[in-house]
């Protein structure tokens, strides 16, 4: 069984943090302090979103309110900054200490427009033939954008998850495979052999989004660490949060029904096609399946969830990924992010 905590926190600033979860039966709060040194902030926020700092000695102390903040060199009112353009800005911070001024390294800090990350979803097993495909297509994808994620969901292998059917019948997918999803509620490919346009996956990925979603991760030990911030430009009302754990590297057979078809990447490779690599793949869920109801957040208000999850020995850290996404109650994903473990990225 493995060891899952979750705690869900309305803020209005974010700054460092821990957490933890998985199967959604046994949850209980955890507070892990934060030890802070120095200038601390958002690394990046959206347009008029407050940007607050702080400054801690070497002792922890918070000495905020006895510092003077620059931003681009000039003085600002507090220790709160707000702008309505996008942008890179540098901040310091000057404070005395037994009578001596000292002023901290200067950093930089963004304000952004949040941009979409498509989210595509792979219905697969290593037993179906003409999947290969959508693996062409999504290594297709991907080489052409940045903004993606990727989850394959196994069935009829030993890489399907119990939760399977209930994703399916969640987002209303038929049974069978190949399947692909767009942000969920799309239907990605059609004809048999079934053909996936990348241009269809294209025209979403990189657009402009009102919701920006930042995801900080770190092992220690055998626990993955999880802090998820969300924040909109609009109030997030009637929206839910996925949280999904997945791998790369996991080598299987592959059944290939193109192993005599000369226009594919996959003629010549065998049937099945051995040790084929499997990547993306769904190994956990955080959240309900289909998503944890976001509580009604304004706008520019961070929404803030902590996860703590015990890494099962048969996972290989180095090949680990999470994919966040908000979706609408219609399960159609609005906007998403993916990260390495281990890795961590701001609001982008």
């Amino acid at each position: 069984m493995q060891r899952i905590i979750f705690m869900a926190l309305g803020l209005s600033l974010l700054l460092t943090g821990c957490s933890e979860k998985e199967d959604f039966s046994s949850f209980e709060e955890v507070i892990i302090e934060p030890i802070e040194i120095g200038l601390t902030f958002r690394k990046a926020s959206l347009r008029n979103q407050e940007v607050a700092f702080q400054v801690f000695d070497e002792q922890s102390n918070d000495i905020t309110q006895s510092s003077l903040f620059y931003v681009d060199g000039s003085p600002i009112s507090g220790n709160v900054f707000v702008s309505e353009s996008e942008g890179a800005f540098a901040i310091y911070a000057e404070y005395e200490e037994n009578g001596i001024v000292s002023t901290t390294d200067t950093a930089e800090f963004y304000v952004i427009i949040p941009t979409k990350n498509v989210l595509v979803e792979d219905y697969t097993g290593t037993w179906c033939g003409y999947c290969p495909a959508v693996s062409a297509a999504v290594d297709e994808v991907q080489f052409l954008t940045d903004h993606i994620s990727l989850v394959a969901l196994h069935n009829g292998d030993d890489l399907s998850l119990s939760i399977e059917p209930q994703i399916r019948e969640g987002l209303g997918v038929p049974s069978g495979s190949p399947r692909a999803r767009i942000d969920r509620t799309n239907v990605w490919g059609a004809g048999v052999p079934p053909i996936f346009p990348a241009q269809e996956v294209m025209n979403l990925a990189g657009i402009p989004s009102s919701i920006g979603i930042a995801v900080s991760t770190e092992m220690i030990g055998d626990d993955l660490q999880l802090r998820i911030n969300v924040a909109s430009e609009e109030t997030l009302l009637d929206r839910k949060l996925v949280v999904y754990i997945t791998e790369d590297g996991l080598l299987r057979d592959q059944t290939n029904y193109y192993n005599e078809d000369a226009t594919s990447p996959y003629f010549e490779l065998g049937n099945p096609m051995i040790d084929f690599e499997q990547k993306h793949v769904l190994r956990a869920t955080l959240t309900d399946a289909v998503g944890d109801p976001i509580p009604t957040t304004e706008a520019l208000t961070d929404y803030t969830v902590n996860f703590i999850y015990t890494v099962p020995s048969d996972m290989v850290v180095a090949e680990l990924g999470v994919v966040v996404m908000v979706v609408k109650t219609d399960n159609t994903a609005l906007n998403t992010q993916y990260v390495h473990v281990g890795e961590s990225v701001p609001y982008n």
